[in-house]
This record gives structure tokens, C-alpha cells and sequence, in this order.
């Protein structure tokens, strides 16, 4: 496939994505193993050194591939006990998606505590405000789109810069894969069972319940972090 034709369908450097996903499956590579030099993958795939790089970015973000300088990159190695028989790709992807939300989950405990601490009558009524779009968008669709959002908003009221900007970033890793390769997995948790979680984490808060709030939170996380180690 040439390259003007891979630019005229979509954004170059995700083409190159999927090519490097299908030659981890197809190769039958196995965690900790080596990729190809970026030369052989630049004539492989008919790719700028710069497009390839930026694919790379991309694994490695997504914690499927690791760069050690001057040796080369390789593919991670499975720090979980998965007995899936899901693709090789996936599985990797499904080892940082844990090691994500296991990060996660203290983070938006203690965020909680943060906004029952910081928070102002009208910060959480904005949080009332976007649950209640949440549970209209729901009730319209069946489906809970822009809960993410929400944790987000949660992120924004902890009144610390430090915590914003750090869930932030832990926040927009998780989404980047959790609409790839994880949308089928985590649909597997209710919508009804997340609205009716989120509504208790935020009458936790509004009755500033600082351990109440902490747990729920907790195990709202878990549910997740329980329906991808399936």
C-alpha cells in the first residue's frame, strides 16, 4: 500500500499503529521481545523515519512497547497473570491498562477527600449538574458516554493543582486506550450500576463524608480493574 494512499484514508501515523499491532499478532512475537530496526520497519511499511517514530510514541504511551537507549525496543513483558486467549497486543495493552487504573484508583480516592476538604456549595452542585446529564444522556441512549468526563470534573474540583494535572494525565492514558482495543471489556460494567455509583459518591460528598465517599470511589474503580483481569 503506497503512502499517498494511506494519508488519503486517515492520519498517516495510525495506519502505521495497526500495522505494527497486526505484525506483534501475526509474528507471533512473546513479551520482552525485540522489534525490528526502525530501517527494516521503514521498508517494511513504506513509512518516513518520523511517521514510524510516532507510531512508537503511541505503543509506548499505551505501555506495549518500552525504548532502552541504544538497545533498541521491545515489547513489554506481562507484569499480570492473564489467561485470556485474546491477541498478544491486546493482552499487553490489557498489562498497562491495570497497571493504570491500579494507579488511578488511590489517586480519585484521595481526590475525593480533596473536594469534601476544597470544595464550594457551587462546585458540587456542578458535579450534581453533570450527573444528572449524565443519567438524562443515559435514559436517552441506554449508554453512559461522557462518564469520563465526569471523573474528570471530579479531577478539576480537588482544589489542588498538583492532583488536576497528575489524574490528568493518568485520565487521558487510560482513554486513549480504553476506546481502542478496551471498549468491549469495559462495557461489560452496567450503566445502571454506574450511574447509581456515581450518584452515591456524590451524595457522599455533598454530605462531606470524607470515608464514605473514599470507599465508594474505591470500589467503583474496582469494578473495572475486576472486569479486565477476567
Amino acid at each position: 500500500m503506497g503512502i499517498g494512499n494511506r494519508a488519503a484514508r486517515t492520519l498517516l501515523y495510525e495506519e502505521v499503529v495497526k500495522d505494527l499491532y497486526q505484525m506483534i499478532d501475526d509474528e507471533h512475537l512473546k513479551p520482552g521481545d525485540k522489534m525490528p530496526p526502525e530501517r527494516e520497519l521503514m521498508e517494511q511499511l513504506d513509512v518516513s523515519r518520523n511517521v514510524l517514530r510516532e507510531a512508537f510514541r503511541v505503543l509506548e504511551s499505551r505501555g506495549v512497547i518500552v525504548s532502552h537507549q541504544g538497545k533498541g525496543r521491545f515489547l513489554r513483558k506481562q507484569s499480570q497473570l492473564i489467561g485470556s486467549t485474546d491477541s498478544l497486543s491486546k493482552n499487553l495493552e490489557r498489562c498497562s491498562m491495570i497497571e493504570a487504573y491500579e494507579v488511578r484508583q488511590p489517586l480519585e480516592v484521595r481526590g475525593v477527600e480533596l473536594i469534601i476538604r476544597n470544595a464550594s456549595e457551587r462546585d458540587i452542585e456542578d458535579l450534581e449538574n453533570a450527573y444528572r446529564a449524565l443519567e438524562k444522556r443515559f435514559q436517552e441512549t441506554g449508554r453512559t458516554e461522557g462518564e469520563f468526563k465526569l471523573h474528570k470534573l471530579y479531577a478539576a474540583k480537588t482544589g489542588s493543582v498538583f492532583m488536576t494535572q497528575t489524574l490528568e494525565i493518568v485520565l487521558n492514558a487510560i482513554f486513549d486506550m480504553m476506546y481502542g482495543k478496551f471498549s468491549d471489556i469495559l462495557e461489560k460494567v452496567s450503566g445502571e450500576e454506574e450511574l447509581e455509583s456515581h450518584r452515591r459518591i456524590i451524595q457522599a460528598i455533598r454530605d462531606r463524608d470524607k470515608e464514605r465517599a473514599g470507599r465508594l470511589m474505591y470500589e467503583h474503580l474496582q469494578d473495572s480493574i475486576d472486569c479486565l483481569k477476567q
